[in-house]
């Protein structure tokens, strides 16, 4: 009796932290689907919006300093973003860290991409950023054509998204 009295809390608990909003909503982009819109201030502290770059493949790269993976990243996508200027785009969105921080880390790296500050995290939220780096690749639509977490040291990842973008422009 008392095993099935402490089986039947932990479910109320289960469900009360459900309902209390104690547990990470799973995400709401899928391949195939639009991309949620989103605006969010850049470096500069100028609002930038996703449909701006209607007409131009995008990658969302969601990130933050502190990650040793987005570091290692990071080069391979603004490679692609200077291959690609004319027709693709780059937005790096930092997840929840402070302006300042991202600032120092982006001028010592000498990060030339569109640096965007989700500061609240929000925008990571609605794309399901539950690991980083993370990207998300958008065609001339808006219309969601991959989905990558982590980092592949294997090199196929520049690639595969290197192939995406020639099918895309």
């Amino acid at each position: 009796m008392r095993q099935r009295m402490q089986a039947a809390s932990l479910v109320l608990i289960f469900l009360a932290m459900l309902i209390s909003g104690c547990s990470r909503p799973s995400a709401v982009v899928e391949v195939g689907h639009p991309a949620p819109t989103f605006k969010l201030p850049d470096l500069g502290g100028r609002e930038i919006s996703l449909d701006q770059y209607k007409g131009k493949v995008v990658i969302l790269d969601f990130w933050a300093t502190w990650c040793g993976p987005c570091r290692m990243t990071m080069p391979m996508l603004e490679r692609l973003q200077k291959e690609y200027a004319s027709t693709m785009v780059l937005l790096a969105i930092n997840l929840q860290e402070p302006k300042d921080v991202v600032r120092d880390y982006v001028l010592r790296q000498g990060i030339n991409s569109q640096v965007l500050l989700d500061e609240r995290g929000s925008v990571g939220e609605i794309y399901g950023t539950d690991a980083i780096p993370m990207q998300v690749l958008l065609d001339k639509q808006g219309i969601i054509r991959d989905i990558r977490s982590g980092f592949d040291p294997t090199g196929r990842t520049e690639s595969r998204l290197r192939a995406e973008i020639e099918r895309l422009r």
